[in-house]
């Protein structure tokens, strides 16, 4: 045979392995458009309300400068600026003093109050960043230099010292949980397709549901008890508070695992050996979670097709939910939608794999 003929059998081994062949050239495609579009660190769209106490001329320009940037939007709604942070209507608050106009003609150096919503450490200072371009180019064309004679103060509501613990820890804890629950169940029914112990279970009467619900929930309490030890870890390790209510986190951390589990029993219905389960499930569950939920990059600053997928990335939503209740102290009310669309994927993954099963055991 020699070296050349392993060499010819070598290449059409890969000729013919089609799907690793497939996976190869795929996931450096995904890898490079999903890193080469999430590191664009711009963000576009910040919901910015003004307070102009001096409604003055000067204050006016400066407002106008506000407006006229792309990367701002200029909120006009009157509820309190608390309750705007708090359902994330408001990225930031900028409070024009009513002494603003009277200090510049006096060469006297104004304070203007920023308030940012620290929960997103790295997106409050990118945002501080551009309000203080703002200033400066509205500050430069008033003295003809860069001097910048308007004194910025700013506040970081629920991070007042931009701890990156904060930021990172939650999103870890939405990465970690996702990643578990999927793994958990991903190789339940491929381990028994494997041994083939489902060939008892078609002569059974027992039903696809309860095979289904049988897997999950023993994997359910499971998965709670990590997810409450992680949190816990979170919380001791690095000092990351809990504002929101106990009961609620439980509850949102209960939907989230179930959430975890039956897309992991989902994946465990479609592959048929625990390998392929296993690599499905990690790949499904960390990229996405890593590029697309807003843990890491911006969802603002990617393009549109990428923001539209990310609406079906579960962390996002968890995301959301975990930073409200544990930095701001988030009601039920303020994260409805949030678990609500949690839900709807449980129950839509729990559907398709017990229908799935059942065309497998009626086959």
């Amino acid at each position: 045979m020699g070296l050349t003929g392993i060499i010819i059998k070598e290449f059409k081994h890969i000729i013919r392995d089609y799907k690793t062949l497939m996976i190869l050239f795929m996931l450096p495609l995904l890898q490079m458009v999903l890193l080469g579009y999430a590191m664009n660190l711009e963000i576009n769209n910040i919901d910015i309300k003004i307070d102009d106490y001096d409604k003055s001329s000067l204050s006016r320009k400066l407002e106008s400068e506000f407006e006229g940037s792309k990367f701002f939007t200029i909120s006009t709604d009157d509820r309190s600026i608390n309750e705007l942070f708090q359902r994330r209507l408001l990225n930031a608050l900028v409070s024009i003093p009513n002494d603003f106009a009277e200090d510049l003609n006096s060469n006297r150096v104004p304070l203007v109050d920023v308030i940012i919503d620290g929960s997103d450490s790295n997106r409050a200072v990118i945002i501080q960043q551009y309000i203080s371009g703002i200033i400066m180019e509205f500050s430069s064309g008033l003295r003809g230099d860069n001097e910048l004679p308007i004194n910025i103060v700013p506040y970081y509501a629920y991070n007042a010292e931009l701890n990156s613990a904060f930021f990172f820890v939650p999103g870890l804890t939405a990465l970690i949980i996702i990643m578990v629950s999927a793994l958990l169940t991903s190789m339940t029914i491929a381990r028994e397709k494997e041994k083939g112990t489902f060939d008892l279970i078609k002569l059974s009467s027992v039903h696809a549901y309860e095979v289904i619900l049988g897997k999950v929930i023993p994997y359910l309490i499971l998965s709670i008890f990590i997810g409450i030890f992680i949190i816990i870890c979170g919380v001791v390790l690095f000092g990351v508070p809990i504002r929101g209510s106990y009961g609620a986190l439980l509850f949102y951390l209960f939907i989230y695992c179930l959430t975890g589990l039956s897309f992991g029993i989902l994946i465990s219905t479609m592959v048929s050996t625990q390998l392929s389960a296993m690599l499905i499930a990690m790949l499904a569950t960390m990229l996405p979670t890593l590029f697309l939920s807003g843990f890491i990059f911006q969802l603002e600053a990617m393009p549109k097709i990428l923001q539209m997928v990310s609406w079906l990335i579960p962390a996002r939503y968890f995301l959301v939910i975990i930073r409200g209740l544990m930095l701001k102290g988030n009601t039920q009310g303020e994260l409805l939608l949030y678990i609500s669309v949690l839900l709807f994927f449980s129950i839509t993954f729990l559907g398709i794999s017990i229908r799935r099963f059942k065309s497998y055991l009626e086959n």
